[in-house]
């Protein structure tokens, strides 16, 4: 009796003192993982667009991301991309995508915006999530020229349907 006393004490000590098991820690989340760089307008856009742009997608480390989306919230404006998404980047990948703007409403078209963002939806397999990217002053300055091309300031004298 004290013989398996003394072996369930000691395994009971060796159950209590084994190292935890080694799990792996999750990935980043993917906006942590995916940097977004406007890199050039397409110049000149593609028929049907007012604006066209490259930004590389780069996934710098974890999981495979997905990118599902690329938009922006202006009602005035809609995007395309190409190649059409959803696009996976592996980790260490860049991808190149193109980005054309068409303009739906000049009424609404925001002049001048200081810090013109792309809304994008990405996933790793674990998390999906949406992120606000910031393109930077080129892209703002680029985007603002190539939309007072397509909507002049006498824009605001025609009627222009609303969506």
């Amino acid at each position: 009796m004290a013989a398996a006393a003394v072996l369930a004490a000691g395994a009971a000590r060796w159950y209590a003192t084994r190292p935890a098991p080694v799990t792996a820690p999750p990935p980043p989340a993917p906006s942590q993982s995916v940097a977004l760089t406007y890199m050039e307008p397409l110049d000149p856009a593609p028929d049907g667009s007012a604006f066209a742009l490259t930004v590389r997608v780069r996934n710098r480390a974890g999981n495979a991301v997905t990118v599902e989306r690329i938009g922006q919230p202006s009602r005035a404006l809609s995007v395309t991309i190409r190649p059409p998404l959803p696009v996976t980047v592996g980790p260490g990948e860049a991808r190149d995508l193109a980005v054309l703007f068409r303009t739906e409403d000049c009424v609404h078209v925001a002049r001048n915006s200081g810090l013109p963002f792309l809304e994008v939806t990405l996933s790793n397999g674990i998390q999906k999530e949406d992120h606000s990217y910031i393109p930077g002053d080129r892209y703002a300055r680029d985007l603002s020229v190539a939309l007072t091309r397509a909507c002049p300031e006498d824009r605001d004298a025609a009627p222009t349907p609303s969506s």
